[in-house]
């Protein structure tokens, strides 16, 4: 387990849904979504998310919603939670100070045309850069009083599917290992899953990372589907108990 500490500058830190699981058999887990939105793929991951009544949390990349504000305008009015999560996809806590700021505002003042800013805001950094950096946690609660940080309990590991597809039926197969592997998890109920909108990273296979897209939402869906579960969006924590500012495990 690792500890970090801090001089009280740590913000809370989600890892799984704040409230207990639900134990009747209608499972729920909050499905996140980083890096979009992209024309090739964002309508058909909210056609999917629609289809089975689930909702996700979507923390979006400056540089990619200012190209596609009409994607913005139907993932709000599809009652989707969106968050910033920076400008240009840079690990946030290598910049300076300032910067780290700016990118934030200047991706919100994108959404900020779409919907109120929310509170608590909801902080997903590119590459999660800054999770465990005391600076950038004071520079964000300067900007944000009361965000918190999402984190994730499991993950699709999407970003790893694409350098591995040599011929496009490699794709399902590939995308329903790591899916039903995810699936088989006794602790899903109640997690927060982390996937990407075709990730922004230079691994090979770029020309198959949309089809890995789509398939890997829509398996993770009918799975989810099939047992009788719910896709929910992130909700914040209520009180952040005292000595977590200082500690973070």
């Amino acid at each position: 387990m690792q500890i970090s500490w801090s001089l009280g500058d740590w913000l809370p830190v989600l890892h799984r849904l704040p409230h207990k699981p639900d134990l009747t058999g209608k499972g729920q887990v909050a499905i996140t979504i980083d890096d979009g939105p992209n024309p090739d793929t964002t309508p058909a991951i909210l056609d999917l998310l629609a289809q089975h009544q689930g909702q996700a949390t979507f923390f979006l990349s400056g540089w990619r919603l200012d190209q596609h504000a009409d994607l913005v305008a139907r993932i709000v009015a599809e009652g989707h939670g969106v968050y910033a999560h920076g400008w240009d996809h840079v690990r946030l806590d290598k910049v300076p100070s300032q910067q780290v700021r700016t990118d934030m505002e200047r991706c919100e003042a994108v959404l900020a045309r779409f919907r109120p800013t929310p509170f608590p805001y909801l902080i997903r950094l590119p590459k999660n850069g800054g999770y465990r950096n005391a600076r950038v946690h004071r520079i964000l609660r300067a900007w944000q009083p009361g965000c918190q940080f999402v984190h994730w309990s499991h993950g699709t590991e999407d970003h790893m599917i694409s350098p591995h597809v040599a011929v496009p039926a490699d794709i399902e197969r590939l995308s329903r290992d790591h899916i039903d592997h995810l699936l088989a998890r006794t602790d899903l109920n109640g997690g927060i899953v982390l996937m990407h909108d075709q990730p922004l990273n230079d691994r090979p296979g770029a020309e198959h990372k949309a089809p890995v897209t789509i398939a890997v939402i829509r398996l993770l869906l009918e799975g989810l589907t099939a047992r009788g579960w719910k896709s929910v969006p992130v909700i914040p924590k209520g009180h952040q108990p005292w000595w977590t500012r200082f500690m973070m495990v």
